[in-house]
Order: structure tokens, then C-alpha cells, then sequence
């Protein structure tokens, strides 16, 4: 089991520079017989993307570990974008086809409270460990955030287990939320023969529809970053793409 300490890196990691994710995709591929493939080779470009043969296919499992921005980063984005990127109706906004509604109001609030406590425990800490230097102004939430990981570590060896284990659960929490704000913990689903209309990517989306829909990339291609809003992705289903 990880101690307080490194715990706590792993929590500030994921607000400060993000984590990584590991996508499981279900790539069907198709054993072209040997008269489809002369076939296919006197056909047009065009024709041939569009020619659907009866060779034997079937479906081959890959993976591919990706890296994801920081939840910080990601809160910040919700912030300006509709509400329904949480998923959720956020504080008195109203999510429904062709609105726009002010942003997300669960993430900036949350926001607001991760500056708060980075600057809480960054001051307390400081406090404990450097009593003689005074109080330092200008410090930045990510710098704030950066310093808890080692100063946790030195002011559990001092003693102030309690300090550590109160700045553990406090980050816990903050992280805990803004994973449900922006979607990660709800069981997410790869949508069935539809593509990112940009890069022709896998997408996924929430078992239960409640969460915008994200590119993945493909096993050899990173993710091109498209997202396509709830109330709007339905139109991929149509095949009306970006």
C-alpha cells in the first residue's frame, strides 16, 4: 500500500499534469480471399473504400496507453464549453438541444476550491516546516499543489501525521470530483461503426449517454482531441459526422 506521501503525489499528478489511461479497441478485420483482392485491385480508390465484399472478418482486440491532460486543465475547458460536457446540469444552467448555456458551473466552483485548499495547505505547511521565514506571497494553485508531495513527506517524518493525513483526504475528494465532473468514473462504452469525423478515430462515450463523446485515436494514432457535445453527437449516430 502506497504511503500518505505517495498517495499524495499520485493525486497531485492527476490535477497538476494528468495520467495515463489504457483504451482497449475492437478493431475488425477483414481476410480478403485471393479473387477479392484482384478484384479489389482493378477497382477505382473510391470504389474499392466503399466495397463491402464477403470475406471471412472478424474482430481483434489491441490496446493503447494514452496520455490525458490534467484535471486542472480539463476544468478549465469545461468552465467554457455547455454544461452538458459534465454530463451533469451544473449550477441553474439548463442543458437541451441548441442552447447555450453558461459554463460549467460544478467545475469552476470546484476550481475554486482546489485554489483555495492548494493555498491553505501550502501556507500550513510552510508554517510547520519553515517557521522563521516568514509568509510568501505570489505563489501559483500548480506551484502550491507541486510543493505538498515532499513537504508531506518531511512533515510526516516531523511528526504532524494528522497535517498529512487531513491534506491526503482533502485531495482525495477534490480529485474524487472532478473525475465524476468530467465524466471518468462513469463506465464508458466505444460507439459501433462510427468514426471521429476528423481523424477517423474510435469514440467512446458513457455506458448510460450521460457524457460527451471523446476520440480515442486508434492503436497506431493518438486521439485528435475532437469532442462532440451530448445533446450534438446523436448526429454522428445519423452519419452527419463533424
Amino acid at each position: 500500500m502506497a504511503s500518505d506521501p505517495e498517495f499524495i503525489a499520485d493525486l497531485v499528478r492527476q490535477l497538476v499534469s494528468g495520467w495515463e489511461e489504457r483504451i482497449e479497441y475492437r478493431v475488425p478485420i477483414t481476410q480478403h480471399v485471393t479473387l477479392c483482392q484482384v478484384w479489389r485491385s482493378a477497382m477505382p480508390p473510391g470504389r474499392r473504400r466503399h466495397h463491402e465484399c464477403k470475406c471471412p472478418a472478424d474482430v481483434e482486440a489491441r490496446a493503447r496507453t494514452l496520455q490525458l491532460p490534467s484535471l486542472i486543465v480539463q476544468l478549465q475547458e469545461a468552465v467554457t464549453e455547455p454544461v452538458s460536457k459534465a454530463g451533469g446540469d451544473g449550477i441553474g444552467a439548463i442543458d437541451k438541444p441548441h442552447s447555450n448555456p453558461p459554463g460549467n458551473g460544478e467545475a469552476l466552483a470546484l476550481l475554486l476550491t482546489i485554489r483555495t485548499d492548494a493555498h491553505n495547505h501550502y501556507d500550513t505547511l510552510r508554517a510547520v516546516l519553515y517557521p522563521d521565514h516568514g509568509e510568501r506571497k505570489g505563489v501559483t494553485v500548480l506551484s502550491a499543489l507541486r510543493a505538498l508531495p515532499d513537504w508531506c513527506a518531511m512533515a510526516g517524518e516531523a511528526g504532524h501525521d494528522d497535517l498529512v493525513y487531513g491534506i491526503k483526504e482533502d485531495l482525495r475528494k477534490r480529485v474524487r470530483t472532478a473525475r465524476i465532473i468530467l465524466g471518468y468514473d462513469s463506465p464508458m462504452a466505444m460507439l459501433a461503426d462510427v468514426l471521429c469525423g476528423n481523424c477517423n478515430g474510435a469514440l467512446i462515450v458513457a455506458g448510460d449517454a450521460s457524457t460527451d463523446v471523446r476520440c480515442i485515436g486508434t492503436p497506431e494514432t493518438a486521439p485528435c482531441g475532437t469532442k462532440y457535445m451530448r445533446w450534438d453527437w446523436i448526429k454522428l449516430l445519423e452519419g452527419e459526422g463533424a
